[in-house]
């Protein structure tokens, strides 16, 4: 049998050399999880330009969001005036299809219009069309209408004006539709005067349009200058051809005419026709049928 004494030594010193390797399969093994590198996600900057014309908005709220998704919001800040408007977001959470993803820009401290940019999915950085903001607007959704056939009329000249100050001018689409802006900078208690032009096709139209605030519809049917039987229908080639009382030179001349506007000819003696004319009553807000005469040189037959 052993010495007692060696055999506890024996012990002492194997415990020893095995707590040594221990510390050092421990140190390598931290080592080995230190140098592992995390996988990281690869990141997008949404940056967005602001440009506000004659208006003053407290604050801008920048949302994003799937478009084909809108209440799912993935992010959503507050920017102030002067300071940069810029999102960061994973990439990865994008909408991956073709525009698929929306900003929406929130202008705050009045009835700002809001405003949506579509954007693809991108690394790096993205920047988002421009935003201008405007003075508050009020949205009509005008529908223009043949009123015999009930067929939309397009790419109609549009525009708005009251008290003679011109509020809007835009145009009507393919299919007879716009949403017409007007400023809430205007009479609320009046309404507003809406002037159409039809290129010719149509007479010149024109109504008064009471305008409420927020979003509205309108629909505006124009009916053509139908002729009464021995007339023709004539467009006026150029702006301000007198439309007389009488044939003679030195007749009254009751009102000129537009350039388009149309007259309905049944009498011609020489280089003077006679015909009716349909024009607005802005006090009546009504068309009424004048007659009188107009030279040949100032019209054409209508194709």
């Amino acid at each position: 049998m052993g010495n007692p004494a060696n055999i506890r030594r024996f012990i002492f010193y194997g415990l020893i050399l095995a707590v040594g390797w221990g510390q050092e399969d421990s140190t390598i093994f931290d080592q080995k999880i230190r140098v592992r590198k995390p996988n990281e996600s690869k990141i997008v900057t949404i940056n967005a330009t602001v440009n506000p014309i004659d208006v003053s908005p407290t604050a801008y709220r920048l949302s994003i969001y799937p478009r084909n998704r809108p209440a799912e919001m993935q992010i959503q800040k507050i920017f102030f005036p002067g300071e940069p408007i810029q999102i960061i977001l994973p990439a990865d959470i994008l909408n991956s299809d073709s525009l698929g993803n929306m900003a929406k820009l929130e202008p705050m401290g009045d009835n700002y219009l809001h405003q949506y940019r579509m954007f693809d999915a991108a690394e790096g950085d993205i920047h988002l069309t421009p935003f201008d903001v405007h003075v508050p607007m009020d949205i009509i959704q005008l529908y223009v209408m043949d009123e015999k056939t009930g067929d939309p009329i397009p790419n109609s000249d549009i525009r708005v004006s009251q008290g003679g100050e011109v509020l809007t001018s835009t145009q009507l689409d393919t299919s007879g539709y716009k949403r017409v802006r007007i400023t809430t900078k205007r009479q609320f208690d009046e309404p507003v005067l809406f002037s159409i032009d039809t290129e010719g096709y149509y007479p010149p139209w024109k109504g008064w349009i009471t305008v409420p605030e927020g979003l509205s519809e309108k629909v505006v049917y124009i009916s053509a200058l139908e002729p009464d039987s021995g007339e023709a229908v004539y467009t006026v080639q150029e702006n301000l051809a007198p439309f007389r009382m009488g044939p003679e030179n030195g007749a009254e001349v009751q009102f000129v005419l537009i350039e388009k506007e149309q007259v309905a000819i049944s009498k011609v003696a020489g280089d003077r026709l006679f015909g009716r004319v349909r024009i607005y009553i802005e006090s009546q807000n009504a068309y009424q049928n004048v007659f009188g005469w107009v030279l040949r040189k100032h019209i054409a037959l209508k194709n």
